[in-house]
């Protein structure tokens, strides 16, 4: 008898492992998860990704850098397999070898150790406040200057895997690391230069990350998708398809509401969606979505959002803001503590260095902690009038305008407040939300060689364009940080470690000479310019760490840039997602992500088969 159901049972085993194996055909390449990451991106260059939090976002899950800053803010391998520092004081030779795994870009090129120099180079080409990160290498800070070549930069190539790096002097080597795990230093490909629009279309977005972009069509449902990168880090004939990278598609829909969309969340029906990055702002305060919200996980994110204002800006034929009665005035007027409770997920800012970065380079503890309150949140408008009037600054004779990303329903809604508490003193001021310009092309027909033109899908940013041109009267951003140190937030407000270039003028006698450019907003403090250089030299890490603090107090006493809040990043995570992992920067990282019944899913929102209209990766040529 024994035997019979024995025989029953596995008789009946191999009926469902058929029936299974039915059911999922090789359509089947993994999970398609519907997800509402951040609000659109329409470029995903990684030098980019500084002036609005939620781009890194999706720019982490397309490139891999040489390290990562871990949760905690360590450094951990990525492309790197192995690293040596070595110091020979007699020669004064510095010098850290890097060997490169084995990985290749989503067009089936070899990601080498020329893309990770390229990457460094091309910093130093770009007028880009993440420049200081690397001052420390041989000939950096003359290159920044313009005493000197980008190709004299001390980064070499030994050969397709191995870079090496000499820097000028003896280094905490573990606080150069730190920087590596900047995202202004993933490796890029030298062909980009040929076409400056290359983060803009999918079809020309080169990655190295888990991830590429299939579509980013934001006009269409279901039209931003992320895809498996099949080539990362993988032997495509021997490994399995999932080996790397657990989940095939991310689906994004920016078509519809997303309020609409959060209704559906962990649902079973069609279209739910199973990760939030982004809770909308109307479904925030709204009691529809209370019991769900609970579940919210919010942390405090690397970026604190600020106002610049722009000293050689003529506000009625006169430079106002470079006055700074007028811009603590201005900071004084506004009510940090409103906003944070109308954004939510944010803290009023009582300073300028947010949350999360390190008070010093080799320990856990945060500078926040440790860092004194410089700003009141709540609103004084008697000092502000007050310290408007000593200026000899009658407010309602003048206009201005904010500039702000029209992208960013937060950056919006700031905005409008902000102006309300500038109208308060008097001022007239005005929010300026630029509109998104698609670029558009001239073809030529072979035949008639007529003209005509042709829409591209990719979108110019004038907002982004006139953050860094200084093109602004007032500018709102997040001040996304480029490391985990906290030098490297405060030190692009010094001169020479702006990132803003340099000029060629003549000296006293009519030779070249070069003046190098302060920061975007114009401000140029010789007794900032002497603190900051003093941090960058100190050799004792506690005196670095006090000079620093001294920095950040002196910037919130002369208010260059006006702290609003310290952001935070925010997820909403299913229960039917696993292994959902996160990293310093508050990027979610999904290589391993796993979505409980998956393929029934897929059936049912018919994900099965690819859609017809997919373009092919198309060599940048």
């Amino acid at each position: 008898m024994m035997k019979r159901v024995l025989a029953l049972i596995l008789c009946l085993a191999s009926v469902l492992l058929c029936l299974t194996a039915c059911a999922k055909d090789e359509n089947d390449k993994g999970a398609y998860i519907r997800m509402y990451l951040t609000e659109p991106i329409y470029d995903v260059d990684p030098l980019n990704a500084f002036d609005n939090e939620a781009t890194l976002q999706v720019v982490s899950l397309l490139f891999e850098g040489l390290f990562y800053a871990d949760e905690n803010g360590k450094p951990q391998k990525a492309l790197v397999d192995e690293y040596d520092y070595t110091e020979d004081e007699k020669k004064g030779e510095y010098v850290l070898q890097m060997t490169l795994k084995q990985t290749k870009w989503s067009d089936g090129s070899n990601v080498t150790a020329s893309d990770a120099q390229f990457a460094f180079r091309r910093l130093l080409d770009t007028a880009h406040p993440a420049t200081a990160l690397i001052y420390d290498i041989k000939n950096a800070r003359a290159i920044a200057q313009g005493n000197d070549s980008v190709d004299h930069l001390g980064v070499t190539v030994i050969d397709n895997s191995t870079l090496e790096i000499e820097f000028e002097h003896a280094v905490d080597i573990d606080a150069f690391l730190l920087n590596l795990c900047s995202p202004a230093l993933y490796p890029l490909p030298d062909k980009i230069e040929r076409n400056p629009n290359w983060g803009k279309k999918n079809s020309t977005i080169l990655t190295n990350g888990p991830f590429i972009v299939r579509s980013m069509n934001f006009t269409e449902k279901d039209g931003f998708i992320l895809e498996r990168n099949s080539y990362y880090y993988r032997d495509r004939v021997k490994d399995d398809l999932d080996k790397y990278v657990t989940p095939f598609r991310i689906v994004v829909d920016y078509m519809t509401d997303p309020t609409e969309q959060l209704k559906l969340f962990d649902s079973e029906e069609a279209g739910a969606l199973y990760y939030f990055g982004h809770i909308p702002l109307a479904a925030r305060t709204s009691g529809d979505f209370t019991a769900l919200l609970e579940d919210v996980d919010a942390k405090n994110a690397p970026s604190t959002h600020v106002y610049y204002l722009n000293q050689n800006a003529l506000i009625g034929g006169e430079a106002i803001f470079a006055k700074a009665e007028v811009r603590k005035a201005l900071s004084l007027a506004i009510n940090r503590d409103a906003i944070a409770e109308a954004l939510v997920y944010a803290t009023a800012a009582d300073a300028l260095v947010p949350y999360t970065l390190r008070n010093r380079p080799d320990r856990k503890a945060e500078f926040r902690d440790k860092a004194a309150s410089y700003i009141a949140t709540t609103p004084n408008l008697e000092e502000a009038k007050s310290l408007l009037s000593g200026a000899g600054v009658k407010a309602s004779s003048y206009s201005f305008s904010i500039t702000v990303a029209s992208y960013d329903e937060d950056h919006l809604a700031t905005a409008e407040l902000v102006k309300a508490a500038w109208s308060a003193l008097g001022f007239n001021v005005t929010v300026n939300a630029p509109k998104l310009v698609e670029i558009v092309e001239t073809v030529i027909d072979p035949t008639t060689q007529k003209e005509t033109q042709k829409n591209t899908g990719m979108y110019q940013n004038p907002y982004q364009e006139a953050l860094r041109s200084g093109n602004f009267e007032v500018i709102a951003l997040d001040l996304v940080a480029t490391s985990p140190d906290s030098f490297s937030y405060l030190a692009p407000f010094a001169t020479a470690f702006s990132g803003n270039g340099y000029v060629l003028t003549t000296d006293a006698n009519g030779a070249p000479a070069y003046v190098l450019n302060p920061h975007v907003t114009g401000y140029n403090s010789e007794s900032y310019n002497a603190k900051v250089e003093a941090a960058y030299a100190a050799k004792d890490v506690k005196t670095r760490t006090t000079l620093l603090h001294e920095a950040e107090a002196m910037l919130m006493e002369d208010m260059p840039v006006i702290p609003i809040v310290y952001n935070q990043n925010v997820s909403l995570c299913s229960g039917k997602l696993s292994r959902v992992d996160s990293a310093f920067f508050c990027n979610a990282v999904f290589k391993e992500v796993k979505l409980s019944g998956h393929w029934k899913i897929a059936l049912r929102d018919e994900f099965t088969k690819p859609k017809e209209e997919e373009e092919d990766f198309e060599p940048i040529s």
